[in-house]
């Protein structure tokens, strides 16, 4: 197979509340023989044990992957075997420089104009699965790799310290996101359980890694999806990114950036239709260098996309409560096909023109008509974050004038925005693959201020009535009063594993993970050595309620590592309570301490 080395994961992801136990057989399985759990209880099949498929040939359709496969022999020695790994056909080596340089070339987005890169992952002619997959799913395809049988990310192994893991041990509670398409997207808690159309969301899908991974690229860290079960162009209202006839104002319309345009508030309502929100947009349209308003963007904003004083802009703009800002959230640039097979772009500005009433496709007679949108930009297009500018040069782009002038004319416009999350992964392996994420600077706030807000978003695509504050009533699709998660301070992944988890990799209220109990032979069972003290510490950590909660952990301790000092009026602690911390040890109530190396003890990474 053709494959490089990666510099971020395809399949270390961060989610919400946990879904489903990987043990248990899903309701309407798409996968009546059970084969991704065979294997576990000595039976043939394709299941995980120890973090590697037993056999892999199931998911080729019988094609002999080096004789039939193409000129890089997709998915030959990949899959449940390490011996195999020098079989495969690497993309290294490349040119990859103007200089003539080589270096390795990335799976996973960023290719360059002589890539290698789609034999990765794609058959032309003999694709086991569909979109020419080498292997018979997207599950099948992405963990043939990701098994840690080549040297990547292992979403099988003993879990990362962000992500957690697929492939736990069985007699440890094990639970995780049950990713292999068993299950449709309407199975996430909190979320579209009654596949209740028009309320957006993509919730008849079935669940897979590609739901919360963009193989090809994304704007966020570790791939994490741009537009998780199509929330991106879903409303802002039920739950989505997507902002509606969203109007296009000048300095004529708009002089100063310190003043409000009424008129341009979106509303956000609830379940009941009641208004909870008012979130206040607008698009600046501007000629870069136009001083009128000082608080205007400026060249700098756009200079890194190669625009220059003159060229025209659409800016995104949100009001801040004090004046309006540059809202950065990429756009999202596809389109859908009417039955005409016209395209209707999910991002696109209108100037009031329409169909017709008698229009062949009835369901968009008398819309707007589609002005400014992607295949239009191909004069002197500039995309950007949250932003479209065209070149003002009609020499070196033909057609540019007609462009601009159809910028000029717009009055409104509907912008699917992409979600991003940015991680804290800069430290790198000799591979150039990012080997540590500090999971907790998304509840340090501080300088990663925004992180842990934007990642409980992310995971509130699918379980979006989790997104909440505390002490109210909230959800989209039901109603409850929940914990919070709308803040850095209690994000989700605080509480929660996205991948899965078992008794190895949960923690104790103080933060401690079995490795880190089982070598504590001061604070932890004293005296207890040998096979005794393994049981006794796998015991301590052991769920005794379990679920499939995916939490960080064990029991109720996912509660009492923070609200060691509630607001109980009562007693606290007395002397009954066992294993309390270790003055100088934790400096945080549920153990994290950001001041400390990742992997040592008690670091909580």
């Amino acid at each position: 197979m053709s494959k490089i080395k990666l510099s971020f994961s395809f399949l270390l992801t961060l989610m919400l509340v946990a879904m489903f136990s990987i043990v248990a057989s899903a309701a309407g399985s798409t996968d009546p023989n059970n084969t991704y759990n065979a294997g576990v209880d000595g039976k043939s099949g394709t299941g995980v044990v120890d973090g590697k498929a037993l056999t892999d040939s199931d998911h080729d359709n019988n094609f002999d992957t080096v004789k039939k496969s193409n000129a890089n022999k997709t998915g030959s020695g990949v899959g449940g075997q390490t011996e195999n790994f020098s079989n495969v056909i690497k993309s290294d080596d490349m040119v990859k420089g103007k200089d003539g340089s080589h270096g390795t070339q990335r799976t996973h987005g960023e290719y360059m104009n002589n890539t290698n890169s789609c034999a990765s992952c794609h058959q032309t002619h003999t694709g086991a699965g569909a979109s020419l997959l080498f292997k018979d799913g997207e599950y099948a395809t992405c963990t043939a790799c990701h098994d840690g049988t080549l040297g990547f990310y292992n979403v099988m192994g003993e879990g990362s310290n962000s992500a957690g893991t697929f492939g736990g041990s069985h007699d440890g509670n094990m639970s995780a996101h049950l990713a292999n398409g068993t299950v449709k997207l309407s199975a996430a808690p909190g979320g579209n359980m009654k596949e209740v159309t028009g309320r957006g969301g993509e919730w008849t899908e079935e669940f897979t890694c590609a739901n919360c991974h963009a193989p090809h690229g994304s704007y966020s860290d570790r791939l994490l999806h741009e537009d998780p079960n199509g929330m991106g162009n879903t409303l802002v209202k039920d739950g989505g990114k997507k902002l509606e006839g969203t109007p296009v104002l000048d300095k004529t319309t708009l002089p100063d950036m310190k003043v409000k345009y009424a008129a341009a508030d979106i509303v956000i309502k609830d379940a009941l239709d009641k208004v909870s929100s008012t979130a206040n947009y607008i698009v600046y349209r501007f000629n870069i260098g136009d001083a009128t308003d000082t608080n205007a963007p400026t060249n700098a904003d756009y200079a890194a996309k190669g625009l220059q004083n003159g060229d025209v802009v659409l800016q995104l703009m949100k009001w801040n409560g004090t004046q309006y800002v540059i809202d950065t959230d990429p756009w999202l640039h596809e389109y859908d096909f009417d039955s005409t097979h016209t395209k209707h772009y999910w991002t696109a500005f209108y100037d009031g023109s329409k169909y017709a009433a008698n229009y062949a496709d009835p369901e968009f007679a008398n819309k707007l008509k589609d002005i400014v949108h992607t295949d239009s930009l191909k004069a002197g297009e500039k995309l950007g974050a949250g932003f479209i500018g065209v070149r003002n040069d009609t020499t070196t782009y033909p057609g540019a004038d007609t462009l601009i002038t159809n910028f000029g004319k717009v009055t409104t416009g509907n912008i699917a925005r992409g979600y991003v999350v940015k991680l804290d992964v800069s430290t790198v392996d000799a591979k150039n693959n990012v080997t540590k994420t500090n999971v907790a600077s998304l509840w340090a706030g501080g300088a990663n201020a925004g992180k842990g807000v934007a990642m409980s978003t992310w995971c509130a695509s699918c379980h979006t009535d989790y997104l909440a504050s505390s002490g109210k009533e909230t959800g989209t699709f039901d109603h409850a009063y929940r914990h919070t998660t709308n803040s850095d301070t209690y994000t989700c992944v605080r509480c929660h594993y996205a991948h899965g988890t078992d008794v190895t990799i949960m923690r104790d209220a103080r933060g401690l993970t079995y490795q880190n109990i089982l070598s504590d032979t001061t604070n932890y069972f004293p005296g207890v050595t040998g096979d005794a003290r393994t049981a006794m510490v796998k015991d301590y950590l052991l769920d005794k309620n379990p679920s499939s909660a995916l939490k960080r952990y064990t029991n109720m301790a996912v509660c009492w590592g923070c609200h060691t000092s509630s607001h109980s009026g009562g007693t606290r602690n007395g002397d009954t309570y066992q294993y309390s911390t270790t003055p100088g040890v934790d400096t945080d109530r549920n153990g994290i301490d950001n001041t400390q190396t990742p992997n040592t003890p008690n670091a909580g990474y």
